[in-house]
């Protein structure tokens, strides 16, 4: 007798499902193949089993399958892939392409109208900012100004009038002027300062009045004195005294002195 699966096909002796749909063996059949088995063994004879009662109609269980992989046509068919996703694209790009083209055609009318639409940019005034104030930047070190003292002004003229002085080396010349710090004359008591300027006023009056020191010089007696003379040589004594006659000054004013280096104040001035 030829055992069936529930779907029809024949089921193999060795195995316990069908190779068809994968429903397992009857537990009835798989027990009568069981005790006819038996039975052969026993050298009984074997008499058909009774019919089963009739079981309740049973949803068949899932399919489970099969160990080995299934032919090519029972899995489902591939799915075909969907031409919609082009389509929409295709007639996007249509629609951008014709809308570019009418933009291109009206683009004239579109510009002249939103010109005379726009309204003229307000003017702006210029507002001109003040010039800046100079930066005045203090020097970085002060040196203090140089202010000579009266006695090194008087110094410093006596160097400037030597080489006139010396000129007259061995010469008669007038001289104007003798004094020192607390001399008195003509009411006046002398310091350096006062010394300075009665030297100044004789050389304006007198363009070839000199300055010189007493003690740079022999035939003075005393060598602590600024002596004014004018740097003019004479050959005598009487040729200085009659320019002192000539300027009108008077005798304590005005007389001959002679300069040298080598004599002695000894006959070395003569008054009027």
């Amino acid at each position: 007798m030829v055992e069936r699966c529930r779907c029809g096909a024949e089921l193999l002796g060795s195995l316990h499902f069908c190779v068809r749909c994968g429903q397992q063996r009857p537990p009835v059949l798989a027990r009568q193949r069981a005790g006819a088995v038996a039975g052969r063994a026993d050298g009984r004879s074997l008499s058909p089993a009774p019919p089963a009662p009739p079981r309740p109609h049973v949803a068949a269980a899932p399919a489970y399958p099969p160990p080995w992989a299934a032919p090519a046509s029972w899995g489902p068919a591939p799915a075909t892939p969907s031409r919609t996703p082009w389509m929409v694209a295709s007639l996007v790009l249509v629609t951008a392409i014709l809308a570019g083209a009418a933009l291109l055609v009206l683009r004239p009318g579109l510009l002249q109208a939103s010109a005379s639409a726009a309204p003229a940019p307000a003017a702006v005034p210029v507002v001109v900012a003040p010039a800046a104030a100079p930066v005045v930047v203090p020097p970085t070190s002060w040196v203090p100004t140089y202010i000579p003292t009266a006695a090194a002004s008087l110094a410093e003229q006596v160097a400037a009038d030597s080489a006139r002085v010396a000129a007259t080396t061995g010469y008669w010349v007038p001289q104007l002027s003798s004094k020192r710090a607390g001399t008195s004359d003509g009411g006046v008591t002398y310091d350096e300062p006062a010394i300075l300027d009665h030297y100044r006023g004789l050389a304006a009056r007198y363009p070839g009045a000199a300055l010189l020191w007493s003690g740079d010089w022999p035939v003075f007696r005393n060598g602590d004195y600024w002596v004014v003379v004018v740097a003019q040589p004479f050959t005598t004594a009487a040729g200085a005294n009659a320019w002192c006659d000539a300027q009108g000054l008077g005798a304590d004013d005005c007389f001959a002195k002679k300069l040298s280096a080598t004599e002695g104040p000894q006959g070395s001035t003569v008054h009027r």
